[in-house]
């Protein structure tokens, strides 16, 4: 059952701590997409109606957190209510309901499940894919695009691949790390799974 609350502190949010230019084409762009009702994850994390854009106010009041314990970096609240608020974006229309046929093992029998499945319609990848989305809305600082990029860390693709562009992005950027932190504490510390 939607809850309207979520996504009015989403736009809230962006609202109040977002003032460039294009964030009101970003936020046409996601009334488009699932983004407000979308899963955050198939199985893992937030992977229930609406989790997604639950995940990313998550990862918003974490990251405010991380901020806070670190103030030598001065990263600024638009930078931070962009990279978290956004860093997901690659989600949106990502998640497809389905059923899977499941055995009760009680009774013997067989009942259908639901269950969300990826149907990737734009296979850029997932950092990367974040930034492509959001950069055809509004610019981006260098530090903004490294943090989205390389949120996963060591479960990104690239990273496993053996890539050590997150390393580098590390080094040179503060909001970069503090973002994936905050990723990490919303999704295993924050968030619930269903089944």
């Amino acid at each position: 059952m939607k809850d309207n609350h979520l996504k009015d502190r989403f736009l809230s949010v962006c609202k109040n701590k977002i003032h460039r230019q294009g964030i009101d084409s970003i936020l046409r762009w996601l009334e488009d997409t699932d983004f407000y009702t979308a899963p955050a994850s198939t199985r893992f994390h937030g992977n229930y109606e609406q989790g997604l854009v639950e995940h990313s106010l998550n990862v918003y009041d974490a990251l405010i957190q991380l901020a806070a314990l670190h103030p030598t970096y001065k990263i600024s609240d638009e930078s931070i209510a962009i990279t978290a608020l956004f860093h997901d974006l690659c989600k949106a229309n990502f998640y497809m309901e389905s059923t899977r046929n499941v055995k009760d093992e009680s009774t013997g029998t067989w009942h259908k499940k639901p269950f969300y499945k990826i149907d990737d319609r734009l296979p850029l990848g997932h950092g990367e894919k974040s930034v492509i989305i959001l950069l055809k809305h509004m610019a981006l600082t260098d530090d903004e695009i490294y943090a989205i990029r390389w949120h996963m860390s060591g479960f990104d693709c690239a990273v496993k691949g053996g890539d050590f562009g997150c390393s580098k992005a590390y080094e040179t950027c503060p909001l970069a790390v503090l973002l994936h932190m905050a990723d990490m504490t919303a999704s295993y510390l924050m968030e619930d799974r269903i089944g």
